[in-house]
């Protein structure tokens, strides 16, 4: 679990940066403005669609293709991967073709509060951007595969050949092109994506291809359970970021895209953090489920979730402490000004509080799809997009807290959601959650707490410089304190001991 998640984790750490650096490119030249809000607004639905691809399609196709690995003759392997790759093609082709006519009704519904400019550029954006949901679908049918088959290094790094190309293409065109160059750095980097994919598949397997979409068998079904729960899945997401951008068009200029640059930041550290693990034990998690193995199956999802909580601690404190100071080094540049820094840095610090709650959810995600349970996942997803909204009304127009008032819609809506499932007992997740995970618990929050403590002495003893490098040296100082006293404090409470260490160590070197 270490070596691949620390794989999955290094690759994916570069791809989010890279994911930063394409945000950081994008708010140099249009900053928090009509512009941003407009560019944004037309890529929601493309965005959500892609994202949704790239989060979730391992959910179902790791455990399709390992459930055929586990127990069915090797060709089924690629009859699988043929169906799997047809159906997404053709489906996913079709809701192109859809979201390019009906662009015009999307960018009224997201954003009645547009002007008449800013709609119809919207919708010229919005048709190009529709067309990048293709490649990235088939691109994570073949990603899936190799994650099933236990290659996480090209997988992981898919989104790093797609956010380079994006960056290449802002520094490059965007003078001449302006939104445009956005637009087609994106074509042309989900297009990249899929080839890498493929060419990953086609030099490590022997692969052999059927024009069909049939399919039959258990591993079939399951594979349609998951696909309709994460359709389903999918529409009520959309409708969630659907309705907050359409609360956030009323607000002032920029915070749309404050709220967006925000919750990508926030989800992105949990996926590395913690969804890293999920993704380098769904295999394993998927086999001895498909083999009945439970025993196997709770062990390796109670570590999970000890990983996760672990990994995720010190980026907490970190982000929770110095918020302004982490968006003032990342954005602050070109149009981005110390006023867009002041308004994105407080929306920041709210959506990092859901953090180990959005983890927590991501793992639980990863354990549902492995047990083929994707209607609990169906279920939690529905009463949380429903908290969210109700919530997101409630603190903004009830409250008047305007824009923190979304993410703590966020916070409150998933705190729900993980009390739910552990109060209803969903997938017999109390069997895993024993009295050494709620003891590992309570040395975290002790780690977090003297953390937080020493990274606040350190801010009143360096002070906080304004210059770009000066703040780059604040935050590593800042920060590599903090880590090393989060840790300290796990090694003398013994949640993690020195031979601990010494024997992972040592099987990394054998291996």
């Amino acid at each position: 679990m270490l070596r691949s998640s620390t794989v999955v984790a290094a690759f994916s750490f570069v791809g989010s940066l890279a994911g930063i650096l394409v945000e950081i490119c994008i708010a140099a030249k249009l900053g928090l403005s009509r512009a941003s809000d407009t560019f944004y607004v037309a890529y929601t639905v493309p965005y959500i669609i892609t994202n949704l691809i790239s989060a979730t399609g391992q959910f179902s196709l790791v455990p399709f293709y390992s459930s055929l690995e586990a127990s069915h003759p090797p060709e089924d392997i690629w009859r699988g991967l043929s169906y799997a790759a047809n159906m997404v093609f053709l489906s996913l082709s079709a809701l192109a073709a859809l979201g390019v006519l009906a662009a015009p009704w999307i960018i009224r519904g997201i954003a009645p509060g547009f002007t008449p400019a800013q709609t119809k550029l919207a919708t010229q954006l919005a048709r190009w951007l529709f067309l990048v949901i293709v490649p990235a679908g088939v691109a994570e049918t073949i990603r899936s595969f190799l994650l099933s088959q236990h290659r996480f290094a090209i997988p992981s790094s898919a989104s790093l050949f797609r956010n380079v190309t994006v960056v290449a293409s802002i520094l490059l065109g965007f003078k001449r092109y302006g939104f445009y160059s956005i637009v087609f750095g994106y074509l042309a980097g989900y297009v990249l994506q899929f080839a890498v994919m493929a060419g990953q598949l086609l030099i490590s397997f022997p692969v052999r291809y059927w024009a069909s979409l049939k399919g039959s068998g258990e591993a079939f079904r399951n594979l349609h359970g998951a696909g309709l729960a994460q359709v389903t899945t999918a529409l009520s997401w959309q409708g969630l970021v659907i309705v907050e951008r359409i609360i956030a068009s009323f607000l002032p200029p920029g915070t749309l895209t404050a709220l967006a640059y925000s919750i990508r930041i926030m989800s992105a550290l949990a996926e590395v953090l913690a969804g890293s693990v999920g993704t380098a034990v769904l295999p394993t998690l998927s086999k001895a489920f498909a083999r009945r193995q439970m025993e196997t199956v709770r062990k390796v999802f109670r570590d999970t979730l000890e990983f996760g909580l672990v990994l995720t601690s010190p980026a907490f404190v970190f982000c929770l402490m110095v918020p302004h100071d982490i968006i003032r080094l990342v954005f602050e540049r070109g149009r981005f000004t110390a006023a867009a820094t002041a308004l994105m840095s407080q929306i920041f610090f709210y959506y990092i509080l859901s953090i180990f709650l959005y983890a927590a959810l991501r793992v639980l995600n990863f354990y549902f799809f492995a047990r083929n349970e994707a209607r609990l996942f169906v279920r939690l997803s529905l009463f949380q997009f429903s908290l969210n909204i109700a919530f997101d009304f409630f603190y903004v127009f009830a409250l008047h807290l305007g824009a923190i008032g979304i993410p703590l819609g966020f916070l409150t809506g998933t705190a729900a959601t993980c009390g739910l499932a552990v109060c209803r007992n969903y997938g017999d997740l109390r069997d895993s959650l024993d009295r050494s995970l709620g003891f590992l618990a309570l040395k975290v929050a002790t780690g977090i707490a003297l953390a937080s403590v020493a990274l606040e002495g350190m801010k009143l003893w360096l002070h906080a410089p304004h210059s770009g490098l000066g703040n780059f040296v604040f935050l590593a100082e800042v920060g590599l304190i903090e880590t090393a006293v989060f840790f300290a404090v796990l090694f003398v409470t013994r949640a993690v001991r020195i031979s601990q260490i010494t024997a992972l160590w040592s099987r990394l070197e054998e291996s």
